[in-house]
């Protein structure tokens, strides 16, 4: 039986996590290349991994659809580097508030290549969300940049992240799907690396190590949630990362939010929120 009011703590420190582990990635951006920071955050992870699931590796590294873990992996790793480098150019809560699309465009994927089909409610709501990031990315005025696109980028990557690891169904265990992430990502990072490669600082080491761990344990967590609760339970609690981005991005690096970035960011949770409710009633409807 699940314990939803469990699922939802481990959720919210999922959230916590990552937003601390993404506001050291915006930390260290302006000091080392992005392809750095990124192999930093897989390697760690990838050693977590193994540490955690070591008496079961065996068991875990085995599948059958090798080739889905592999392009969901790369998906990943792609959306990964996408939001870092968004962090260079963009403040902390602008970044993720633009990032909060992705449930859109997971919409627009879901038709797409699982042939699902969405009503014209579904549908206008994913063009009031995608609206909202006008408002935030302010085109045709000087504060507009080219920079705006890696978070949505990011967005988009990990869509496409999630509706494959939808088609791999309930049959693959979560911790094969976490391993093999974390695996590809530090594969891929560790070839792009060399070119780019500059030694870390011995005063940053400490702080690097954090980053991997705090992403390790949030993915860890994200695994407990969903043992714990139903995805789609647990899906609005994503957006507390709106709230701790924000908070983090005013403590360490003196941005606030201007009234764009409120703007958008309601447009889009609204719209998100909107979106998850009309899933929630077409899958009660099915049932």
């Amino acid at each position: 039986m699940k314990n939803t009011s469990t699922g939802v703590v481990f959720m919210i420190l999922t959230i916590l996590l990552f937003s601390i582990m993404n506001a050291l990635a915006k930390g260290f951006a302006n000091y080392y290349p992005i392809i750095v920071i990124v192999w930093v955050r897989y390697l760690s992870q990838t050693i977590f991994t193994t540490f955690i699931f070591i008496p079961n590796l065996n068991k875990i590294v085995k599948t059958k659809k090798i080739k889905l873990h592999l392009f969901r992996s790369l998906l990943l790793f792609c959306a990964t580097l996408s939001m870092f480098s968004g962090f260079k150019y963009l403040t902390l809560v602008s970044t993720i508030t633009i990032f909060q699309i992705g449930p859109l465009v997971v919409v627009v994927f879901s038709v797409i290549f699982l042939k699902e089909k969405v009503g014209y409610r579904r549908w206008l709501s994913v063009f009031v969300g995608f609206s909202g990031t006008l408002f935030i990315l302010k085109p045709g005025t000087e504060m507009f940049s080219f920079f705006g696109l890696f978070p949505i980028l990011a967005a988009i990557f990990y869509a496409g992240y999630a509706v494959s690891t939808r088609r791999l169904g309930t049959e693959e265990d979560p911790k094969t799907n976490f391993f093999y992430t974390s695996l590809v990502g530090t594969i891929i990072s560790t070839i792009i690396l060399i070119p780019f490669f500059e030694p870390i600082a011995i005063k940053d080491l400490l702080t690097f190590s954090i980053l991997g761990i705090f992403g390790g344990l949030g993915h860890f967590c994200f695994i407990l949630a969903l043992r714990k609760s139903e995805a789609s339970f647990l899906a609005p609690f994503t957006y507390f990362d709106l709230i701790f981005a924000t908070i983090l991005g005013i403590l360490f690096f003196a941005e606030f939010p201007d009234i764009y970035v409120i703007v958008g960011a309601f447009i889009i949770v609204s719209a998100g929120i909107y979106t998850w409710h009309r899933e929630n009633l077409n899958m009660k409807r099915k049932k």
